[in-house]
Order: structure tokens, then C-alpha cells, then sequence
């Protein structure tokens, strides 16, 4: 009997779809309590050998000189997803692209950028956060306070070992359980003077970030140096090794197994074979993308629609954040260089009554070789300058340049969806359909937000120009923050899951992603999904 088979024959205490933040963090805190725990991740294990670290794996090879195989194989090395996705939004043509999302062991978590901020209290009850809500769903309140997470809050900057300072505009957070941030740059330390001389509150962003020699602010890649604090290396390697937890890489779940009430079985892909593994709990942290393609693809005669989807609600009410890109031109002083995800300003979060979201560092400027080999028409375009931005792309662009990302929450709605595509079975096309339409009152308040922040940035730091501005609201392919597709509630007529992110008519299945977010918050959702994972990974021990 293989070794995969001897796990095929226990009954685990859970069976975990998914090891980032969500996954990854409940899982540990059950194994830490003492269950059996077995984490399934479709991406490989990062740390393995062959593991592509310290860099974008766009720089590792000349897309003009590798097979589609070989390129697959460098993003899944690199801890990316390595699959196909279309955008079928009405009203466009159909276009595939494939969005940087983590798919390895930490999930997202081991190529984000650290950022580990609470949401708002005005985030837990957000329909009356905006004046012109149009055809939302987004709803009066979440079914949890935000008093009741403030622990798990707590718990969770602890576990990520998360560093920062006081927010001045949110005097009433306790920041007991930070940890002093670094030290800033020369760049961002200018910039914060200038924010301040504007009239906004600039301080240190909140970052999963140990500050080891040779930090990068390794956004989007596998971290080197040790810095970064994800779900992989704070979770589930610990889950493994201390507390006698099991993990599979490069295992895909397809189908779960189900009668009308209990999940019985975890069908998953793996090298090749199928395998089914059982749990008394089932676990989904796959992301707000593939969580509910995965539950649409285990339909059956009890469950005709999908798993959990009696109301047509999974896959539905996808979100993914506005994210717009400032650059600003740095002194003439040291080179740009190190962890720059260091300043974090909210004087933009809610104005007048109209919410609008974060603005924050966001790093460092791609290098060249990354926008090349992104895709193979890049290649074609920008390849032959390739010498010529060797030379220079560094020394003038990224080392002269910090970033700041603004963030704005964007509202769910019904038609906004994920959807399987024929590679989610095997066959041939794409993995997913993505369907996306910018909101009329979400477009109105991104152009306030986007002229308020104009207005009070003014020029650079050094510079007669205001900062670059490149905007990423109509980009479906920009899929930072997705979020939403199975959420949370209190009535099974407008959500997937209840309270404690248990499926509705099903007692063993739980959905602790982004997916669960009934809204998506001004601000990064990693803190807020990890503290969440807690607090059921707590109901689902007593459950057991």
C-alpha cells in the first residue's frame, strides 16, 4: 500500500482543501488542539527543491525560448497558478489571461505583500457606508460584530507576527499585539513628510514581515531572505512538523462527495490518480475563485445545482478591489531599495459619509524582465528594447520610484460571478469563466477617490510633476483582493454559509476564504481572513 493510500484509509478529524490564509491558519489551529489534520494543496510545496525564490519567475527564462509546458512549470515553481481563466463579461470579447494568484503551499499568502490590516468597524456594517448603492447586494450587516473578531484579531497578529503603528485615525484599535515596525527608508520617510505636509496621517502599515538582511518587499514572489510570514511557513509547516498534521502537495480536489446533509468524501486529482479521502469536517480554502467552481462541479442528484447552491448563490458576488498604482519620483539620496511597504494613510477611508478605501505602500516597480515574459505578445513587443532596459530599467525606474497602491472597496453584485470552464473537469479551455461589470455607483465614487487623492497629493516630493498615475479599476485581470463568491449570512436565501462559515444544509462542510466576505472592506482581507479562520477553528473543535 502506497503512502498516499494509507491516508485514503483514515477518517480525518479534517480534510483541508487549500493552505493559505484561510486553510492554512484553521488548519493549524486544529491540529495545535490536537486533531488530525490533512491540508490538500493543488500547488507544490515552495520550499522543495527546484523552488523558484527571491524573484518574479518571468526572470528566470526568455519566454521566446520555452515550451507552453516549460513556462507552466516556471509559474508552478514559482508558486503561481499555472491555469487558464476567461473573461466572458457580457459585453466584452472573451479574452483568457492568467491572473498572478498564488497556487503552492501558503496559497496567495506566500506572494503577498504582507499587508495584515483589520478591517474597520464601519466595515461590518457597509450598506450604510454609501449614498448611492444601486442594483448591490451588499448588505445592511455581517452576520459577526466586529467586537467579536477583536480577539481573534488579536490572536492572529500574534500568530503572523505582524509589525506596524497606530493608526491616529483609528484611536480606539488596540495595537498591544504589534511589533515595532523597521526602520524607514530614505524614500518613504520623505514621502511621509509630504503626506504630512498635506494635511493627511500617514503611519507604519501593518506587514507579516520579520525585516531579515536582504529583505526585498517580495511582492508577488517566493520570499528568499526569510521575511515574509505566510501561511505556508507560520501554518502549516508547523501543523506538520510539531503537531502531527499531514499535507499533499500537487493534489487538486475536483468533486466532493455528498448526501443531502454530510459531505462524505474529498475526490481529488494527484499525479496522475484519483484519490478520495474522508473527514468527519470538510474544510474549503481554495480562494474565491476556485472554492466555488469546486462546489459547482459536485452536483449530484441531492445537490442538482452544486454543492451548498439551493439559492444560486455560489459563485456569485465576486469582488476584487480598485487597485490604482502612484508612482513617485524619490530624492536624489540612496537608491530605492529593501522592504518599502512601510506607510499606510486612511484619510481616505470614509469622507463625508461615502466610503472609499486605503492608500498604501505597495512596493517595488516589476523589473523589465517580468513585464516581458508575461505574456508571449509582451514578448513580442517589448523583447527587442530588452538590452537597452537591461541597462537602464533598474537604475531609473525601480530604484528611483516608490510605489503606493489606492485601494477602493468595490460593491458585490448577483451578475458579477465565477463559473467553471471545461479544464476544471479535464477537458480542454479554460479553468474558469470570470464575469465582471463595474458598477455604475462604484465607477461614480473611483472617479471622487481618484480626484480627491489628486487634489491632496499634489506634486511629487522634489518635482514640479504630480505623481504617475495608472489605474486598474477596469482590469478583470488585476485580481488582488477576490473576494466574496461564497459568503456569509444569517438567512440561507442570501448567503452559502451561516455565522460559522458552515455550508447551509450541510454539517460537516466549512468555507473559511475570501470567498465568505460579504463585502470587501477599503482594505487588504488577509488579517480579517485569518482571524475568522480562528474563531471557527475553535467552533469546529468543540463541534468535534
Amino acid at each position: 500500500m502506497s503512502a498516499v493510500e494509507e491516508l485514503e484509509g483514515v477518517t480525518w478529524d479534517a480534510v483541508v482543501v487549500g493552505t493559505g490564509m484561510g486553510g492554512g491558519t484553521l488548519g493549524h489551529e486544529l491540529a495545535r488542539l490536537g486533531r488530525r489534520v490533512l491540508f490538500l494543496e493543488r500547488g507544490y510545496a515552495n520550499a522543495g527543491a527546484g523552488a523558484l525564490v527571491g524573484g518574479y519567475p518571468e526572470e528566470a527564462f526568455d519566454l521566446a525560448g520555452v515550451t507552453d509546458a516549460e513556462h507552466d512549470e516556471h509559474l508552478a515553481r514559482g508558486g503561481r497558478n499555472a491555469q487558464w481563466f476567461e473573461d466572458t463579461t457580457p459585453g466584452r470579447r472573451p479574452k483568457p489571461f492568467r491572473p498572478i494568484v498564488g497556487s503552492g503551499v501558503g496559497g496567495s499568502s506566500a506572494l503577498y505583500g504582507m499587508v495584515t490590516e483589520r478591517f474597520f468597524r464601519e466595515d461590518f456594517t457597509p450598506r450604510e457606508n454609501f449614498s448611492d448603492t444601486g442594483d448591490s447586494t451588499v448588505p445592511e450587516t455581517w452576520p459577526v460584530k466586529y467586537e467579536e473578531l477583536v480577539p481573534w484579531y488579536r490572536k492572529a497578529e500574534r500568530l503572523y507576527r505582524v509589525r506596524g503603528t497606530a493608526d491616529p485615525l483609528r484611536p480606539d484599535d488596540d495595537t498591544a499585539a504589534l511589533l515595532p515596525p523597521g526602520p524607514v527608508t530614505p524614500a518613504n520617510a520623505a514621502l511621509a513628510e509630504h503626506l504630512t505636509e498635506r494635511g493627511m496621517n500617514p503611519y507604519g502599515l501593518h506587514v507579516a514581515c520579520e525585516y531579515q538582511d536582504g529583505c526585498q518587499a517580495c511582492q508577488t514572489f517566493l520570499c528568499a531572505s526569510g521575511c515574509k510570514n505566510h501561511a505556508g511557513n507560520i501554518c502549516v509547516e508547523p501543523a506538520v512538523r510539531a503537531y502531527g498534521a499531514h499535507l499533499l502537495d500537487r493534489t487538486t480536489a475536483v468533486r466532493l462527495e455528498a448526501t443531502r446533509t454530510r459531505v462524505t468524501g474529498v475526490v481529488a486529482r494527484r499525479l496522475g490518480s484519483t484519490h478520495v479521502f474522508r473527514g468527519r469536517v470538510v474544510v474549503v480554502a481554495a480562494s474565491a475563485l476556485m472554492t466555488p467552481v469546486l462546489l459547482l462541479n459536485s452536483a449530484s442528484k441531492e445537490w442538482p445545482h452544486g454543492l451548498a447552491n439551493d439559492h444560486d448563490l455560489v459563485g456569485r458576488n465576486l469582488m476584487r478591489h480598485f487597485v490604482d498604482v502612484y508612482l513617485f519620483r524619490a530624492g536624489r539620496g540612496e537608491p530605492v531599495r529593501g522592504q518599502v511597504k512601510e506607510l499606510s494613510v486612511n484619510d481616505f477611508y470614509r469622507v463625508d459619509g461615502e466610503k472609499y478605501g486605503t492608500f498604501q505602500s505597495m512596493g517595488h516597480v516589476p523589473p523589465y524582465a517580468f513585464l516581458v515574459n508575461s505574456t508571449r505578445q509582451n514578448r513580442r513587443r517589448l523583447g527587442p528594447l530588452r538590452p537597452l532596459a537591461d541597462r537602464r530599467w533598474r537604475p531609473s525606474v525601480q530604484e528611483r520610484f516608490v510605489t503606493m497602491a489606492a485601494i477602493m472597496e468595490d460593491l458585490p453584485y448577483a451578475d458579477n460571478r465565477v463559473l467553471p470552464g471545461p479544464g476544471s473537469t479535464g477537458g480542454n479551455g479554460p479553468f474558469l469563466e470570470l464575469r465582471y461589470t463595474v458598477g455604475a455607483p462604484d465607477r461614480r465614487r473611483h472617479r471622487e477617490f481618484t480626484r480627491l487623492l489628486r487634489s491632496r497629493l499634489g506634486r511629487r516630493p522634489g518635482s514640479w510633476l504630480p505623481p504617475v498615475h495608472l489605474s486598474g479599476a477596469d482590469m478583470n485581470s488585476a485580481l488582488g483582493h477576490q473576494c466574496g463568491t461564497c459568503r456569509f449570512g444569517d438567512d440561507p436565501r442570501t448567503s452559502v454559509l451561516d455565522r460559522d462559515n458552515r455550508a447551509w444544509g450541510l454539517d460537516n462542510l466549512y468555507v473559511v476564504d475570501t470567498s465568505m466576505l460579504p463585502s470587501s472592506g477599503g482594505i487588504n482581507p488577509s488579517l480579517t481572513v485569518a482571524a475568522n479562520a480562528l474563531r471557527v477553528g475553535q467552533v469546529i473543535h468543540e463541534s468535534l
